[in-house]
């Protein structure tokens, strides 16, 4: 069984202004409309939690009026936020079901994309979506470099990130609180808690909405 998590608790503090960038009118629609009616279009998903702060659960009830969608509260933290979706989907599942996590503020992802890392996780127990770095990275300590990857090894994490629920407990149960509040990127999360994650092929499409200038780029 498959469940959906859209992470849209946060402020956006770096986009400014008064709305959250996940509620802000992109061609006269919520960005996160966009994906949550992306995963309405995949039938394999039982359920998609949308969990955002206590001051935007009535609008997004009134919004998603879809029964497979349910309207929740989202944590402090993304981690948390991902820790609620997942012990609320693991209530009305198995620990071999899988939660299809994304970040709200990438509202260009598609439905192929929601099932691609889905049934990668499904083989491994856990995947993400990433796309191939066209630049070089560059490691720097106190602004000089200190380390070169190799391009060919570095890839730009993106969303959809997908896990086994019981693989999710099992890890979020073994770190510590600290390494839960900081935890930004469940892959990474995974990765650093010695759990292979498979990388999923992701779109030049699925840019996450940061600054002003992305969401101006998406509205063209």
């Amino acid at each position: 069984m498959y469940f959906g998590g859209i992470c849209a608790a946060g402020k956006g503090t770096r986009f400014g202004g008064d709305t959250p960038k996940q509620f802000v009118l992109l061609k006269g629609k919520p960005v996160i409309a966009y994906s949550v009616e992306e995963m309405l279009k995949c039938p394999q998903i039982e359920k998609i939690f949308v969990a955002v702060s206590p001051d935007y659960t009535d609008y997004c009830k009134e919004l998603f009026s879809d029964s497979r969608v349910e309207v929740m509260q989202g944590g402090a933290s993304r981690s948390q936020t991902v820790a609620a979706m997942a012990k609320k989907a693991l209530s009305r599942g198995s620990c071999d079901d899988i939660m299809i996590t994304h970040d709200a503020a990438r509202p260009l992802v598609s439905a192929k994309t929601f099932i691609s890392c889905a049934m990668a996780a499904e083989r491994h127990g856990a995947s993400g979506a990433a796309l191939p770095a066209t630049d070089t990275v560059l490691q720097c300590r106190d602004g000089f470099i200190y380390a070169a990857p190799p391009r060919s090894e570095m890839f730009l994490a993106q969303t959809p990130q997908c896990f086994r629920l019981g693989l999710f407990i099992e890890v979020w149960s073994a770190i510590s609180q600290e390494e839960r509040e900081s935890a930004t990127d469940v892959c990474g999360m995974f990765f650093r808690a010695g759990k292979k994650v498979k990388i999923v092929e992701g779109e030049q499409s699925g840019v996450k909405i940061t600054v002003e200038e992305d969401f101006n780029r998406l509205d063209l």
